[in-house]
């Protein structure tokens, strides 16, 4: 069968290599559904139609901002909805906009963002459009010129929108009036895939793109000049289809490395600190990874998932029985890595071990989008348009691991310069030859940046040790955690989850979802996931007791 995933462009040119064998035989059939005795149940709070995308090719996906889910399918339709019991807010149909009467429809499919108070989705006809997400009326739009195949970018202060074209350009523009500010990026006419990763921001001074180019480009946000450029993967191969090394996925940036994979290019860790490569592995992926503060997990192209350790880059385990069942994006919820497929199964495997630990089929129409981990909660989006809002989080370790991954995206390149050493303002490909005003305005622009990477470096080095202290109190209470459900597993005389011979009726349960874990030996509580959302002091007063 042919796959509907990222590689869906180039299919065309490389079906009868993959498919060509005279013995007939189909070498990338899925896998059949591994049979799991559950450990668990998820527990299903509430779901809700958004509208679909059918058999169309789409990276369509929820946002989440101060309580609220935000969602759209390909037809138009965006909504609004209360996380914590699926109740519509807003109802906004942009297929009704003049520009899309000739259309079969609005085409939504670059993934919905949410910020400051506005949410952004861009459409395969090529516009981009910005609601306000109190009321969801549209505060304005912009042709960008070309498909939108992946989510828009907030910069930190909420003044510049970012969105990402399929022909390789980043467009700047006016979040209060929609003007455009610059345009920037490598466009390029070669074959590419489908898909593309969402823009990264950092702060207010950098924006993150992968390309197809095999390379990272860091662009500055202040006028769109490329500032950096790192190769992932080396352009090679004798047609057009072998040279393919396209970065489809959305790199992961924490404190001053990032983490990203390319399509026939292999993973790699590039620290921006001293401009290197901390590691690079041969792992060929066109979807990102999912990192936290011990784990990497890679799904590669045949759908193995591969989790490694992020100290040492030693390979901890390998899932090797989905094989092509055409899976999401990997998630961390927890102690759990979390996937869909294209039937519509949902996976947990244990982070700790690499064992599928609760497997079922929640949408016979599939999956094709990464879960969005948000709140405590998991939502996931299906094919027809229905959104689910899954929990799992019986010792609260998914509420804490994502405060403490959200605290380490705010500080993201806290203390480090993004740009090539030596480069100013004007970027790599500066002319040599500049006017006294633009020298002058180039040494303004670096004498800005030397003082603000001064400033970040000294609130890095304090929020280092806050950061050191408040990790020895998470590995502290998760040891307890840990050892208290030791204990009570002892008394089975086997371990979690297993079944002996003589007891066919009789298994051993993971804690309930609202279940506290019996850590009275070592005098504490375990943390509990929130009811809602907190607000942003809370959340700032929260996020300041956690951290890996």
């Amino acid at each position: 069968m042919l796959r509907k995933n990222k590689l869906a462009l180039i299919l065309p040119f490389s079906a009868a290599l993959l498919f060509g064998c005279s013995s007939g035989e189909d070498l990338y059939a899925p896998a059949e559904v591994p049979e799991v005795a559950n450990r668990f149940s998820p527990t299903e709070l509430w779901s809700d139609s958004v509208g679909g995308v059918g058999e169309f090719y789409s990276e369509l996906s929820p946002a989440f901002a101060s309580g609220t889910v935000y969602a759209a399918g390909r037809d138009g339709d965006v909504y609004a909805i209360e996380a914590t019991d699926g109740d519509k807010i807003w109802h906004t149909d942009l297929d009704d906009e003049e520009e899309n009467d000739n259309r079969r429809s609005a085409r939504l499919s670059g993934g919905v963002s949410a910020y400051a108070g506005k949410v952004a989705v861009g459409s395969e006809n090529g516009w981009i459009y910005v609601l306000n997400a109190i009321d969801g009326s549209l505060l304005w739009k912009s042709f960008v010129g070309s498909e939108v195949v992946s989510k828009p970018a907030f910069s930190k202060s909420a003044d510049k929108l970012f969105v990402f074209d399929s022909q390789g350009r980043l467009t700047a523009y006016d979040l209060t009036d929609g003007k455009s500010l610059w345009v920037s990026g490598s466009s390029s006419n070669a074959l590419r895939l489908r898909a593309q990763g969402d823009p990264v921001v950092i702060g207010d001074e950098y924006v993150i793109i992968g390309q197809s180019s095999g390379r990272v480009s860091v662009i500055s946000q202040d006028n769109g000049a490329v500032v950096n450029q790192i190769t992932i993967a080396e352009s090679g191969g004798a047609n057009a289809l072998q040279r393919i090394r396209d970065i489809s996925s959305t790199p992961v940036v924490l404190g001053d490395t990032m983490y990203v994979t390319s399509y026939k290019g292999g993973y790699a860790a590039y620290s921006f600190k001293n401009q290197s490569f901390v590691t690079r592995l041969g792992y060929n992926s066109a979807d990102a990874p999912a990192v936290d503060a011990d784990s990497i997990v890679l799904k590669e192209e045949n759908d193995s998932i591969v989790c490694i350790n992020r100290i040492d880059n030693s390979e901890r385990w390998t899932v090797n029985n989905l094989y092509y069942r055409e899976l999401t994006d990997p998630v961390i919820y927890g102690d759990y890595v979390v996937v869909g497929d294209f039937e519509g199964y949902v996976y947990f495997i244990s982070l700790a071990s690499g064992s599928i630990e609760y497997v079922d089929e929640l949408d016979s129409s599939g999956f094709y989008t990464a879960p969005l981990l948000a709140d405590g909660n998991l939502y996931l989006q299906s094919r027809d348009g229905t959104l689910y809002c899954l929990n799992y989080d019986p010792t609260g370790s998914a509420r804490v691991k994502e405060l403490a991954y959200q605290q380490l995206q705010d500080y993201a390149g806290i203390g480090t310069n993004f740009a090539r050493p030596g480069v100013g303002s004007t970027g790599i490909y500066a002319p040599d030859d500049i006017s006294y005003e633009q020298l002058m305005q180039r040494r303004q622009s670096i004498l800005r940046m030397a003082a603000q990477n001064e400033a970040r470096q000294r609130a890095a080095e304090a929020e280092r040790r806050a950061y050191e202290r408040r990790r020895a109190e998470y590995e502290q209470r998760m040891q307890a955690i840990q050892e208290a459900e030791r204990e009570r597993l002892s008394g089975f005389g086997i371990m979690s989850g297993v079944k002996s011979d003589s007891d066919d009726e009789t298994e051993v349960q993971a804690p309930a979802a609202n279940a506290a874990p019996e850590t009275e030996a070592q005098g504490e509580a375990a943390p509990a996931a929130p009811a809602q959302a907190p607000s942003e002091e809370e959340y700032s007063e929260k996020a300041a007791g956690f951290g890996l």
